[in-house]
């Protein structure tokens, strides 16, 4: 006997389809998040070695001073560097809150596409047991249909 075609073999493949989509996708925020991390870093790295050089040459610039070496001019080529210094420091801090902003979207695109999967996966496990369920209770018929025809099979008189 001939076995009938599982009838949601359709909705299965939208499903697995589905769930390969929603992997794809999963793989995708990661990489944009993973990018945006390091974008983060790399601005976090340049602010801290910009601050370490600036405190530098302000150390410097302290001891020439302290040691009259500096003039008016110096002093006054000095404000203009510390005003410069603090505008692109300024700069530098919306730059990394803007990558920190754009980092947090990432990490939300990912728990989303992470959801995504979760809940195709979820869908395509509800398929995959109704096709077990479905094909499990088309053995038991099998089987009590073969027991029937031995059953009568034994009870025919000879």
């Amino acid at each position: 006997m001939r076995r009938k075609a599982y009838p949601l073999d359709a909705l299965a493949a939208v499903r697995k389809t589905r769930v390969d989509d929603a992997t794809r996708g999963l793989g995708k925020a990661l990489r944009t998040r993973e990018a945006t991390e390091r974008a983060r870093e790399a601005v976090e790295a340049e602010r801290a070695r910009e601050a370490a050089l600036a405190d530098q040459v302000r150390l410097t610039e302290a001891r020439s001073l302290a040691r009259g070496e500096l003039s008016a001019a110096d002093l006054q080529r000095q404000g203009a560097w510390e005003a410069r210094m603090q505008w692109e420091a300024a700069e530098r801090a919306r730059r990394l809150e803007a990558a920190a902003e754009e980092e947090a979207r990432a990490r939300k695109s990912e728990r989303e596409a992470q959801a995504s999967v979760a809940k195709a996966e979820a869908e395509a496990t509800v398929v995959r047991r109704h096709r077990e369920g479905w094909v499990a209770e088309g053995r038991r018929t099998e089987e009590a249909a073969a027991e029937e025809q031995a059953a009568e099979a034994w009870r025919r008189p000879r």
